[in-house]
């Protein structure tokens, strides 16, 4: 769902969501366009969830906070930072795990994490390194490789309570002091 209040950026949208075509009748396509429009449920959804948006984005914010003040000043652990020009809605909170400062990599804390009961996800592979794509043409991607060896992204759902989020930072803790 696209919400603006721009008008050239919704025809924009509109454009490119309606398979940008510039003759209905000919199909006459002068950009890449899209199928991308939602249903009548869909939207219907997506207009219930825009009511209460600013309590899902103040819960995503209270979480980013949290683990920002948990976490902060842990050896071999990055936080994201939040752009000055921009409010960023914390969809996803990831962190970058150097294993010389903190004694795992991203992919041994996920599994010492699973094993105190914390689920966290790495960032997703690259898509040229995946075998579907194995063989479109790259000249290298090296800063998403290091990206999806270092980054972990941590819970971050709109129902996480304080308590689960504070369970989340005391086990990064305790896993970074064993190692």
């Amino acid at each position: 769902m696209i919400v603006t209040d721009k008008l050239e950026w919704a025809d924009r949208a509109r454009y490119l969501t309606t398979q940008a075509k510039d003759d209905a009748v000919e199909y006459i396509h002068n950009e890449i366009g899209y199928n991308y429009r939602l249903t009548n449920i869909q939207a219907a959804m997506g207009c219930a969830q825009l009511e209460n948006i600013a309590d899902r984005l103040a819960a995503k914010r209270a979480t980013a906070e949290a683990y920002h003040s948990g976490l902060a000043g842990l050896d071999g652990i990055t936080l994201p930072r939040e752009a000055t020009w921009a409010s960023s809605a914390w969809w996803l909170y990831t962190i970058l795990v150097n294993k010389a400062a903190f004694g795992q990599d991203s992919r041994e804390l996920l599994r010492s994490l699973a094993a105190a009961g914390v689920q966290s996800r790495p960032l997703w592979q690259p898509l040229n390194r995946s075998r579907a794509h194995e063989a479109s043409r790259t000249d290298g991607c090296p800063v998403a490789y290091t990206l999806h060896r270092d980054a972990l992204s941590l819970p971050s759902s709109v129902g996480l309570s304080r308590g689960d989020q504070e369970r989340v930072i005391d086990a990064i803790r305790r896993i970074g002091t064993r190692t």
